[in-house]
């Protein structure tokens, strides 16, 4: 095998990686972070509250359309007077269209984790219980994992059935009786 031709198997299970690397960074910004979800589904506490300000990074087109949205927080009041900020920096979201433009604090129900109040979310969000976290987290999400990467898996699987090839001059001859 000359060099030019391990040099193109490499770049091959190279390519190949990061598909499956990329595949993975959106199956997480999908799904979410399951460990938050599933505290919140057995010990989270909930309270009235009041969306005060929301805040959405986005990137706009020249004639004002929203072409991606990088991440969205919401900051809420609870009326203890403590306010919760839930970001999701890494995830593909929207604000709600009654969530933009707020002029007035907006009433919502929060539910939110009392040892860790950042872990936080509208009631309603996200999984209500243990069957639909493992329906949505793991099957729905599983089947968008294998799906996306699967062309990566075929183009390492490629890269390293080239690169360890044995050249036909190395093969032992067969034996003659």
């Amino acid at each position: 095998m000359g060099t030019a031709s391990r040099r193109d198997s490499v770049r091959t299970i190279l390519w190949g990686m990061t598909w499956i690397a990329g595949a993975c960074w959106l199956w997480g910004g999908i799904i979410g972070n399951p460990l938050d979800e599933l505290a919140l589904i057995r010990r989270a506490r909930i309270a009235p509250g009041r969306i005060v300000h929301t805040w959405e990074d986005v990137d706009d087109s020249d004639d004002g359309r929203t072409l991606w949205s990088h991440g969205v927080t919401y900051t809420y009041r609870l009326p203890d007077g403590r306010e919760l900020r839930q970001d999701s920096p890494y995830a593909p979201g929207r604000l709600r269209d009654e969530f933009r433009d707020l002029q007035e604090p907006y009433p919502v129900e929060v539910e939110y984790l009392p040892e860790d109040p950042r872990v936080n979310r509208i009631k309603g969000d996200g999984s209500e219980s243990l069957w639909e976290l493992f329906w949505r987290e793991l099957i729905l999400g599983g089947f968008l994992l294998a799906a996306f990467s699967a062309p990566g898996v075929v183009l390492v699987r490629d890269g390293l059935r080239k690169l360890l090839q044995r050249p036909h001059h190395d093969r032992p001859l067969p034996r003659v009786r």
